[in-house]
């Protein structure tokens, strides 16, 4: 059976939740965090003032599975940051934040929980404008992929 025909095998919750809660945790230790904002969220924006959040992209799901047990998983997410610019040079300070974050966690390799062990974290986008609202309020994201050893 090839690549291709072979099902998409998803991650236990438990799981994907171990990795969501350090990961955050972790990030949240970035010192370029502004002081408005005092911490990056998980799966939720403030709707009015500034705010971050970390999210998945998809479900994690595992890449390569070994014969004795353990396997390589994917795990997708972005980080949002919401801010109202005022300026071009207030939107392209948004994005040089979350460059300079994707760039500080890029090749590290953080405690995502027992019996799993981070292989890569890498940025896979520039930041970018992914929302404009009411008021001036933007959001501006980055993607990030990170795969990991699990030894069940």
């Amino acid at each position: 059976m090839s690549s291709e025909d072979r099902p998409i095998e998803f991650v236990s919750a438990k799981e994907e939740d171990q990795v969501s809660r350090n990961l955050l945790a972790w990030l949240n230790t970035f010192q370029g965090i502004p002081l408005s904002i005092n911490l990056i969220n998980y799966e939720f924006l403030d709707a009015d003032i500034p705010s971050m959040s970390m999210s998945l992209v998809q479900s994690t799901y595992i890449i390569e599975r070994f014969i004795h047990g353990p396997y390589i998983a994917d795990y997708q997410f972005k980080i949002v940051y919401r801010a109202k610019p005022s300026t071009p040079d207030g939107r392209l300070s948004v994005d040089e934040l979350l460059d300079s974050l994707g760039d500080w966690a890029a090749g590290q390799k953080p405690d995502i929980g027992g019996g799993l062990e981070v292989q890569t974290l890498e940025q896979t986008t520039r930041s970018s404008l992914f929302a404009r609202m009411d008021g001036g309020w933007e959001d501006h994201q980055i993607f990030m992929r990170l795969t990991y050893l699990a030894r069940p």
